[in-house]
């Protein structure tokens, strides 16, 4: 019998609802959170709130969460889709075109928000907002959604991801914020003692890069999003994100650069934001990408940009050169999961999306992040697409080198944060239930050779949605 070394794979089994009493429960919590990514609360009394949603709506979901909110002391809850509200109709995507993200860089120069990673209705919405008091829309990029809803910002209270009624039902969401938030302050706590990172994945993924000081304490203090922390210096510290933070050095001048770290490596993988695709490797050379090996019409999307962008030279980047990492985003939802109702039929663009939600994934990216309005009028003049593009880690160990010695402590540790193990983290636990079972995660991928039978470069890597689609064939977790 094969020992691996990394968790088994894993999956909740979650029943469509048929009636609205089988909503009402995730409901009456989800309208009381206060934190991560798609709580609710709090709900004001006399607040009007309209829900911005997709097309395949579940019925029992809306009419659990207007009774909900209304519970709460909200005196209007109106349901709108994208399609009312941009008089477009949505489309219908699938994992299996993850090499359409690639893509995703193409889009109009007027499109200036620094990462077009949804469709953005916020311009039509903008006529819908004068008699509401709060919205919910989008998939996802929460600060940006907010800025461009420009004066009436102040209404927008999270994105809404539950169209879907297998994604509302899950335990992430009605998951305890206490836990979640103290899990996220000690991964946060120790950033601002890291000298040097190092990041690993039995895929294939090994990047390293060196801090100083202060470089270290600028990240720490710009990092955390709830629910979705930024651990990557340039890409907590461009001037894109500082605005959304609740840190003091979020006010600084924009004059102040961001953190561009020496990121040396290669990055592997075979699933983005939108699915799945052969094994890529990108290489880096102090911070910029530098080559790409595999990763089938994904990979020929990005060496073409490479070559066609080869003399771009970003205003506050050290050199010429289109991709830069940008991006190492920690999602902290324990409970979250890959979807199967509609991985092959999703209204989501990036219908695997969900999956990197889950605490201990990364979403890994590179591209470019805007810094000043420099950057801005250069996309402009050159008429460059901005932004960034993704390969997803379900295993890696993300370390830092304590400052002042040689030790490297693990952030996260084959793909499970090492705070979930914290013995104070467990005390807290107790107060909500079982914590072996708040503690542990409900959704591990299967990937051949790392955590299940088969092997790696034969069996999965040439092909992942084939291999997805045979295990679920078989009724297998995938």
């Amino acid at each position: 019998m094969s020992i691996y070394n990394y968790s088994a794979p894993k999956a909740p089994n979650y029943k469509k609802p048929s009636s609205v009493d089988d909503c009402l429960p995730q409901a009456r919590i989800m309208a009381k959170k206060e934190h991560g990514r798609t709580a609710m609360g709090p709900v004001k009394k006399g607040d009007k709130i309209i829900i911005v949603s997709l097309p395949d709506q579940d019925r029992y979901v809306q009419e659990a969460v207007v009774q909900a909110l209304k519970e709460e002391g909200a005196e209007k809850v109106d349901f709108l889709t994208e399609d009312q509200v941009s008089g477009k109709k949505s489309r219908i995507f699938s994992v299996e075109d993850g090499w359409k993200e690639g893509e995703t860089m193409e889009y109009g120069h007027a499109d200036l928000s620094g990462m077009q990673l949804y469709s953005d209705i916020s311009e039509p919405l903008l006529k819908y907002l004068g008699n509401y008091t709060g919205v919910f829309y989008g998939l996802g990029g929460r600060s940006k959604l907010r800025g461009n809803l420009k004066e009436q910002s102040h209404k927008f209270r999270g994105c809404w991801l539950f169209n879907n009624w297998e994604e509302f039902l899950s335990k992430a969401w009605s998951y305890p914020d206490e836990i979640e938030l103290e899990i996220e302050r000690r991964i946060i706590d120790a950033l601002g003692k890291a000298s040097a990172v190092r990041i690993t994945d039995p895929e294939g993924t090994h990047l390293e890069y060196p801090l100083t000081a202060e470089e270290a304490r600028r990240w720490q203090l710009n990092a955390w999003l709830p629910g979705h922390l930024l651990l990557n210096p340039l890409q907590a510290t461009a001037e894109e994100n500082r605005n959304r933070l609740m840190h003091g050095i979020a006010m600084i001048s924009p004059k102040v650069p961001p953190v561009l770290s020496d990121v040396n490596g290669v990055l592997a993988g075979t699933a983005n934001h939108m699915g799945f695709l052969p094994r890529i490797e990108v290489y880096f050379e102090h911070g910029r990408l530098v080559q790409v090996k595999g990763g089938g019409e994904y990979g020929d999307l990005i060496r073409e940009k490479m070559e066609r962008h080869k003399n771009v030279h970003w205003p506050g980047y050290p050199d010429k050169g289109f991709f830069w990492y940008c991006d190492c985003a920690l999602c902290t939802v324990v409970k979250s999961f890959r979807r199967r109702s509609d991985m092959f039929g999703s209204y989501w663009r990036d219908a695997n999306l969900a999956e990197r939600n889950r605490a201990g994934i990364f979403h890994m990216g590179f591209g470019t992040r805007r810094h000043g309005n420099e950057y801005i009028k250069y996309a402009e003049e050159n008429k460059l697409p901005m932004g960034h593009i993704h390969v997803h880690n379900y295993f890696a160990t993300f370390e830092i080198k304590l400052q002042g010695s040689d030790y490297w402590y693990k952030i996260i540790d084959k793909g499970r944060p090492s705070a979930m193990d914290d013995p104070e983290i467990r005390a807290l636990a107790v107060k909500y239930g079982d914590p072996d079972e708040l503690l542990s995660f409900d959704w591990v991928p299967p990937i051949p050779g790392i955590n299940c039978e088969g092997d790696y470069m034969k069996d999965y890597a040439p092909d992942p949605v084939g291999y997805l689609k045979k295990r679920l064939e078989e009724n297998k977790p995938i």
